[in-house]
């Protein structure tokens, strides 16, 4: 090699180790190659491109992949940009990288592609072997899962979606795609052709149009996504407050149970006395204004019911902290808050700077019974509930009264709640899911039973507590879920879940036996729940449990990045508007303003921005898809851990639980397995279900048996 060639072959090598810094290897998938049925497009609606291109190939080269690569970013959340195109003039693979700025229009991005393209040429020759070997990658195309062939006689194996590409003497266009069986939806591709057809028919129109505004949806498309799965208007008291329903079942049903806790039974009569003596005894000692934040510090009990009763009767705000918090988060949770006070039992607890009421030492019976009628709005805020951030920070949560009516009223009509119904609070007194669990009971005149901590923590003693208390309602993870066996459940009418992708054959099992079960889904910041799903047996074909529709006065939109909506089986951003939208975070205005926003399709509506992923399916369900910051990535693309858990769960009625772990080893991501089960558990058979079911990048490299998961 002489000088001449030494100093070509380094400037090649720098320019491949900058385009690929950092990046791995795609991975070569070994699934079936299937392909869609081709079509052409004929050189008469071809008049602006080939007016454009005037058959210079490298300008059709440009366009063509222009409008393919940006398609693929608006179609398929995990594609980067890096594609493999076939060269025209040499037998030689291009590795393009086609980075995408929503800004440009598409004239502009069309330069930065001819750029790119011309580049990425001139530094691919017969030398590409050599480089190859000096950057330790023996073939570029290995760097992708997306590829191009036009009129190419490059050899470009099918490695995730393939475009062939045709353009004959006519200027017709003929495209055939060819995809990796379980790599992208079909429903994916299919969108893919079409708007590749209808972008490159209109490309006149289409030339200067911004590459945001550019809409994938038709407009029946956006009507029926935006509008039609949307259809959830339902009168409902918008006036009445949480006292107000609550009194309105005292009324009705005032010998009703209405608390079970350890040895005590409440009725409603009762416990509306209770609260309003607390109450008149709160207002007797201190000057609590309407909106007053009251912190209640107390465990899972019938007193912590009737601290919060008592709280929103005063029109105050009720704050519930863990008892079982570390120190350091109670302090900040008091002094973020500006708490008027605590509500607490213990009389020997240390806290500075702000009033404790110990409930213990109140003398009820010293106060009146009635009911205390102070005056308020169901638009007045009646609780904060406190989540982690981000940024390790917990914030406050604000919901307001008719907000909280809307979603419960929803949901005892959907999970046919009665007075005959004994409920059962799960959750913990901080998670929002208590305010759901203890309001429905509440609205409806059905009993709520609390089982202890403790109780909660030993499976079998919960067991126990469901068939003592003949609870009938349940909502739980589906974690803790997974732990009860059949005849655990025996009991129950209905269970729900949420906050977790639910093991789809657990949930056909109960199904089957006769409970009825709910897949929920909700943000905090939107009044717990605004999406059900009931599964019947009818789902045995689904890896993953839709989440529903959203329920009565709810907005739910898929959006790209633009706030654009995304068609029927694009995964995009969720965003949720509608009755059950919080005021937003306590003292926390600039990131109110930036998680609830204006809602673009209702005028004068707010729509919260969740964070999480989802798309729309064809029966007008959505399935959530997981949080980015809860997904992992390996290798490009993106893994939400809880489908391959919900595969392992299917392997064998033996499983009893599974979660996957994606771990560091030897520099590289890789997928482990832990599992729990009753009997012996082949583990390379495992690995071959899996890999029948799966993306291969989506199955466990390793497996590990264990006697117990920790919960």
């Amino acid at each position: 090699m002489d000088n001449s060639d030494l100093k070509s072959t380094s400037l090649y090598t720098n320019y491949w180790k900058k385009k690929i810094v950092n990046r791995g290897r795609a991975l070569v998938l070994d699934k079936e190659q299937k392909c869609l049925a081709s079509f052409s497009i004929k050189a008469n609606e071809l008049h602006y491109f080939n007016k454009l291109t005037n058959k210079n190939k490298i300008a059709q080269h440009t366009v063509v992949t222009a409008i393919y690569t940006f398609l693929l970013n608006k179609l398929i959340l995990d594609f980067d940009g890096y594609l493999i195109a076939g060269s025209n003039d040499k037998n030689i693979p291009l590795l393009l990288s086609c980075q995408f700025d929503l800004k440009l229009s598409f004239k502009e991005y069309l330069q930065k592609i001819k750029v790119e393209i011309l580049e990425t040429i001139k530094y691919s020759d017969s030398n590409n072997e050599v480089v190859g070997k000096k950057l330790g990658i023996e073939d570029l195309r290995l760097l992708s899962n997306y590829s191009i062939n036009i009129n190419s006689s490059s050899d470009i194996n099918c490695n995730g979606i393939l475009v062939d590409l045709k353009i004959n003497e006519d200027q017709d266009l003929k495209i055939q795609v060819y995809y990796l069986e379980g790599f992208v939806d079909e429903i994916i591709l299919e969108l893919l052709i079409r708007n590749f057809n209808r972008f490159i028919v209109d490309l006149e129109s289409n030339i200067e149009v911004c590459l945001s505004e550019y809409a994938l949806v038709s407009e029946k498309e956006r009507l029926q996504l935006l509008v039609e799965f949307n259809d959830t208007k339902v009168d409902y008291p918008e006036d009445k407050t949480i006292i107000d329903l609550f009194e309105e079942q005292v009324r009705k049903r005032p010998n009703n149970i209405a608390i079970v806790f350890e040895q005590t039974q409440l009725t409603y009569q009762e416990l509306n006395e209770k609260s309003n003596q607390l109450a008149f005894y709160l207002s007797s000692r201190y000057t609590v204004n309407k909106e007053d934040i009251i912190g209640v510090f107390l465990p899972k009990s019938d007193s912590s019911i009737i601290a919060l009763l008592a709280i929103l009767k005063l029109g105050a705000v009720y704050l519930p902290i863990d008892t079982h918090y570390p120190q350091e988060r109670i302090d900040f949770l008091i002094q973020d808050s500006g708490l008027k006070f605590l509500i607490a039992d213990n009389s020997e607890l240390q806290i500075d700077n702000c009033d404790i009421v110990n409930i213990k030492s109140v003398r009820l019976e010293d106060y009146s019974t009635e009911n205390i009628n102070i005056k308020f709005s169901s638009q007045n805020l009646a609780y904060i509930i406190y989540t982690s951030g981000s940024t390790g920070e917990p914030k406050g949560v604000m919901i307001e009264h008719t907000s909280n009516v809307n979603m419960i009223l929803h949901q005892i009509q959907s999970l046919n709640i009665t007075e005959k119904d004994r409920l059962v609070w799960f959750a913990s007194v901080a998670f929002d899911v208590s305010v759901y669990e203890i309001m429905m009971s509440l609205y409806s005149g059905a009993a709520l039973c609390i089982p202890t901590e403790e109780t909660i923590k030993d499976k079998d003693e919960f067991a126990n507590f469901l068939k003592a208390s003949k609870s009938s309602v349940l909502a739980l993870s589906p974690s803790y879920l997974a732990l009860l066996s059949k005849e655990d459940l025996s009991g129950l009418r209905c269970i729900t879940t949420g906050g977790e992708l639910p093991n789809v054959s657990k949930a056909l099992e109960i199904v089957q036996s006769g409970i009825d079960y709910y897949n929920d889904y909700g943000p905090t910041e939107c009044s717990v729940c605004v999406s059900s799903y009931r599964v019947t047996e009818t789902d045995s074909d689904r890896t993953i449990l839709p989440v529903g529709q959203p329920i009565s006065n709810t907005q739910i939109y898929v959006l790209d990045d633009c706030l654009n909506p995304l068609p029927i089986g694009v995964t995009g951003k969720l965003y949720v508007s509608g009755a059950g939208v919080g005021r937003g975070y306590l003292n926390r205005a600039e990131l109110t303003q930036e998680k609830f926003i204006s809602n673009p399709f209702i005028k004068g509506e707010r729509m919260y921005d969740t964070g999480d992923l989802g798309r729309w399916l064809s029966d007008s369900n959505l399935e959530f898809m997981g949080r980015k910051d809860h997904q992992v990535k390996i290798r490009g693309f993106r893994i939400e851990l809880g489908e391959i858990e919900n595969a392992i769960l299917q392997y064998s009625e033996d499983l009893k639980q599974a979660v996957v772990e994606a771990k560091e080893s030897n520099q590289e991501k890789v997928l482990i397995a832990y599992f729990t089960t009753d009997g012996s558990i082949d583990k390379s058979e495992l690995r071959d279900f899996l890999q029948e079911r799966l993306p291969d990048y989506m199955v466990p490299g390793f497996y590990i048996e264990l006697d117990e998961l920790p919960l």
